[in-house]
């Protein structure tokens, strides 16, 4: 059979195709984690939660931004958080259009218990590196996504 591509054209020596690889793993990773920790939240809820406890009383919009998701996911996202009353939504009162949306108690004793548990797997992809080899990982991964921009 003919090859197609040269070797460094094959995925697996592609940092994109890699980083995607370590994404995927790390999710199931986090996931494994907070099921154990019995959460009852998602990845992704987690990562909305948090960034509403960090930016209290931000739109829907700036969560989604933040959070890099598409506003529908957001919407949903958030819904299923109010559900739970771990936030909740109120109308902007300098935009009637918008809402801000705001932690609860309930929401921030939750964050208090899990973020032990969040902190022992997003310590997993970088075991055994080295402070100064972690610095450049960061970098090169900030050069990365402002090559994007």
């Amino acid at each position: 059979m003919k090859q197609i591509f040269r070797p460094a054209e094959k995925l697996n020596r592609l940092p994109v195709f890699l980083m995607e690889q370590v994404v995927k793993q790390y999710r199931q990773e986090a996931q494994k984690a907070l099921k154990a920790a019995q959460a009852g939240i998602s990845v992704d809820q987690w990562i909305v939660l948090k960034q509403v406890s960090e930016n209290n009383g931000c739109s829907q919009v700036e969560i989604a931004q933040s959070t890099v998701k598409d506003a529908p996911t957001t919407t949903r996202t958030i819904d299923q958080l109010v559900n739970k009353e771990l936030i909740e939504k109120q109308l902007d009162p300098n935009d009637r259009r918008k809402y801000m949306v705001f932690v609860t108690d309930k929401g921030l004793q939750l964050i208090e218990r899990l973020l032990p548990v969040v902190q022992s797997y997003r310590k997993l992809p970088v075991k055994g590196f080295l402070k100064e080899e972690q610095d450049t990982l960061l970098q090169l991964l900030n050069r990365m996504l402002n090559n994007l921009k």
